[in-house]
């Protein structure tokens, strides 16, 4: 429900940040001050209903974003955990690039909340971690065990898997995949309430990477449950939490009872061969062969050196070939909506109050299905008489 009388401070500082805008640069869009920016942002003063519509203009958002009060996770003491947020790389990542990725996962959460409504969605199912988290920096073989446990209690086998992201949601987690536009950020996630919400970069549009981000998100959700945001200042733990969801998604990818057995030469080709298979890039690969004893220092040194040789480093083979995983989830939420025409596509943006493109882009829609559907006339032929 709208709150019809007041802008609420929040809504303007996330269309502004989402629009890459300083205060200055909207004060400027505006013909006002950078004062007034930030009084509006802080809830000190109101936005008067010319310069509102003036802001609507500038920043490309319907008037009633500004008005759309926050769902009930934003507000820290209304909900049973709300987690910090991980980047990949936290140490990294930059605060205007954290601000504006940390805002569309709050957007990502009203829409799944608002679909929610509508849909049944899978049930949150992730293995109890408490035996496992003792508080104390993890070694090599707690991971591994963790990773076994995880595998185990989602019934994978200990072979490759077939699809990261179709697993993540079919367990509940709610996942989106597009554009970030920052280098520095390759992913983030967090725990609302009860929910986990993973955000993935497709700027680099490589399937072994796009797995790979996913499985160390998903390594903070289960490993960092309880980190202290706090800490993100202290580089050393910055590095100890990124190493150990490292080392989880590598375990959780290849598993060290089955992918141990199938690394039998130090050839590229072989391990173009592996990539094919366990579609995990060869540096990934070859790492994981370091942390489990699977070949000497001196192989090792062999494969770095031929991946530079050969220039690998940043584009290996079969990195055009594969094809990216992408999120279903919300995207089969919306189309079953409307094609049982519970909602309609206006009915939907109305009520999410964002700008259609978001939305699409949150949702993993094609670009204008909820701009054309609802604007589609059923017509028929007339039956003409000889």
């Amino acid at each position: 429900m709208l709150n019809n009388n007041k802008v609420i401070p929040e809504r303007v500082r996330e269309a502004r940040i989402s629009r890459d805008l300083t205060t200055t640069q909207l004060a400027e869009s505006l013909e006002i001050t950078r004062q007034c920016i930030s009084q509006y942002e802080l809830g000190h003063s109101e936005p008067t209903h010319s310069i509102l519509r003036k802001m609507v203009e500038v920043l490309e958002f319907p008037v009633a974003f500004f008005y759309k009060p926050l769902p009930q996770t934003n507000n820290l003491e209304s909900i049973s955990f709300y987690s910090p947020t991980f980047f990949r790389s936290l140490k990294a990542a930059r605060k205007s690039g954290k601000n504006k990725v940390t805002i569309r996962t709050d957007w990502l959460e009203e829409i799944y909340l608002y679909l929610n409504q509508y849909v049944d969605f899978p049930v949150v199912n992730v293995p109890d971690m408490s035996k496992y988290l003792t508080g104390k920096e993890l070694s090599q073989d707690e991971i591994e065990d963790i990773a076994e446990y995880v595998r185990k209690n989602w019934g994978l086998g200990i072979g490759p898997i077939s699809n990261i992201l179709l697993l993540l949601e079919k367990n509940g987690f709610v996942i989106a995949r597009n554009s970030i536009k920052d280098k520095k950020i390759d992913a983030f996630s967090q725990w609302k309430g009860e929910t986990p919400y993973i955000y993935l970069s497709s700027d680099k549009d490589c399937a072994v990477r796009t797995r790979f981000d996913a499985s160390h998100e998903l390594g903070h959700l289960l490993l960092h449950i309880d980190s202290d945001q706090h800490n993100y200042d202290d580089e050393k733990y910055i590095k100890t939490i990124e190493q150990e969801a490292n080392k989880f998604a590598s375990a959780f990818l290849l598993p060290r009872d089955s992918f141990g057995q199938e690394v039998m030469s130090t050839s590229l080709d072989h391990f173009i061969n592996l990539k094919r298979r366990w579609k995990v890039s060869i540096q990934a690969m070859i790492y994981r062969c370091s942390d489990l004893g699977i070949l000497n220092e001196n192989q090792i040194l062999y494969l770095r050196k031929q991946i530079s040789i050969r220039k690998m480093r940043t584009n290996e083979p079969l990195d055009d070939e594969l094809i990216p995983e992408s999120p279903v989830m919300l995207k089969q939420a919306v189309e079953i909506i409307l094609e049982e025409n519970s909602l309609n596509n206006e009915k939907i943006v109305d009520e999410l109050c964002l700008p259609i493109e978001e939305i699409e882009a949150l949702t993993n829609l094609p670009k204008g299905t909820l701009s054309l559907s609802g604007h589609v006339i059923p017509l028929k032929l007339k039956n003409h008489r000889s």
